[in-house]
């Protein structure tokens, strides 16, 4: 009678824990986060472009309150400067609404959004430009403070709160903001010093307010990623594939 010893496994025989190991897509689950990232951001922007139709009917609102106000304070000398103003701030508005129908409310073949969001942004710089300009051309000629606070800050403000994109108001809020605080300190306003300090404050406001939204949706947005681990039953289909 032949005795023969028990059959062991080859060597280079791979493990249960191995052929775990093995089975785990460590490379594409360390782009995880990276996916999620590149997710959250396109979904800021989109979330930008869609909420410029609300900023482009802001302005349109804040700026016929301005002439208005303008008007009563300066009386009919001011029309050709009014028509001016009113024309240049127009066609920012026309401008920011058809770059938005073409990269958001299209539906064939829309713009990117790495192009549409820088392109919204330099938009909003020249908005801020012409609103600016309405500091030197519809302001009478010894406004009150209370006017040339609110020419300067509501827009800015209404912007921040409501576009939640830090680049884009502080494109706007800048170039209104000094505009306006160069106007107040070169004209000689009533009160201007302490008018132009008020609106560098306001601006500086402004910008922080967009940091925080920044930050605020940063903090929302970066959960913890739970570990990937394998049910009972994949581990013993695994193991039983291993062996």
């Amino acid at each position: 009678m032949i005795l023969t010893g028990p059959v062991l496994p080859a060597p280079d025989a791979p493990r249960p824990q191995q052929a775990l190991a093995a089975a785990i897509p460590h490379a594409a689950l360390a782009r995880l986060p990276l996916l999620r990232d590149q997710a959250r951001h396109d979904l800021d922007l989109l979330s930008f472009l869609g909420r410029v139709p609300q900023a482009c009917l802001m302005l349109l609102a804040a700026g016929a309150c301005v002439l208005i106000w303008a008007r009563l304070s300066a009386g009919p000398a001011a029309l050709e400067r009014e028509f001016v103003w009113a024309l240049l701030v127009l066609t920012g508005i026309a401008a920011m609404t058809g770059l938005h129908i073409m990269s958001y409310a299209q539906g064939q073949a829309p713009m990117p959004l790495h192009k549409a969001a820088p392109a919204m942004r330099r938009l909003l710089f020249y908005a801020g430009i012409a609103w600016g300009t309405g500091a030197f051309l519809i302001m009478p000629g010894q406004p009150s403070p209370a006017l040339v606070v609110g020419f300067a800050a509501v827009p800015c403000l209404g912007l921040g709160l409501l576009l939640g994109d830090q680049k884009g108001t502080t494109a706007f809020t800048a170039t209104v903001i000094l505009d306006t605080a160069g106007a107040a300190w070169l004209q000689s306003w009533p009160h201007g010093f302490w008018v132009a300090a008020i609106l560098l404050a306001t601006g500086l406001a402004v910008f922080c307010l967009a940091m925080l939204q920044r930050e605020i949706s940063l903090r929302h947005d970066r959960l913890p990623t739970p570990p990937i681990t394998l049910s009972r039953s994949k581990r013993s289909t695994v193991a039983a594939a291993g062996l």
